[in-house]
């Protein structure tokens, strides 16, 4: 029973992270405690047109950018309002896919001083990770 559910688990979280891209449909990722997000990002697909969709510190910088295949994401802690932002992202396609990462960088893993201030000490905690996939 225990590797049933365990099974039954695993497809829930891997359908999670896949879906078709007609007609409209949307996405939960839902691995985003401990990141700079306040709020599970939701991926959306209106007929082709997917978004993404989430709620972040009002100082967090947010940017993104296509990088090979994948919407990187990037959040950059820049201290804490006690205030939350929505940020909604066109995101793109490439070969019949949609993937997408974010990137959190904290306070503690750059210098702003320094010329390379977003080189961080360790690599940006990339998560959650998303992809949609059409026909």
């Amino acid at each position: 029973m225990k590797n049933f559910t365990l099974a039954l688990a695993l497809l829930l979280v891997m359908a999670s992270f896949t879906t078709n891209l007609t007609g409209t449909t949307s996405v939960v990722l839902s691995d985003y405690e401990g990141t700079l997000l306040e709020s599970a990002p939701i991926l959306e697909n209106n007929n082709g047109d997917v978004t993404v969709t989430f709620t972040v510190d009002e100082n967090v910088i947010v940017s993104s950018s296509l990088i090979g295949t994948s919407n990187e994401i990037y959040l950059v802690e820049n201290g804490d309002s006690k205030d939350s932002k929505t940020v909604t992202l066109g995101l793109q396609p490439v070969n019949g896919k949609v993937e997408t990462a974010f990137n959190n960088i904290y306070d503690s893993n750059y210098d702003v001083a320094t010329m390379d201030a977003l080189m961080t000490s360790k690599n940006p905690d990339r998560r959650p990770k998303g992809a949609i996939i059409w026909e």
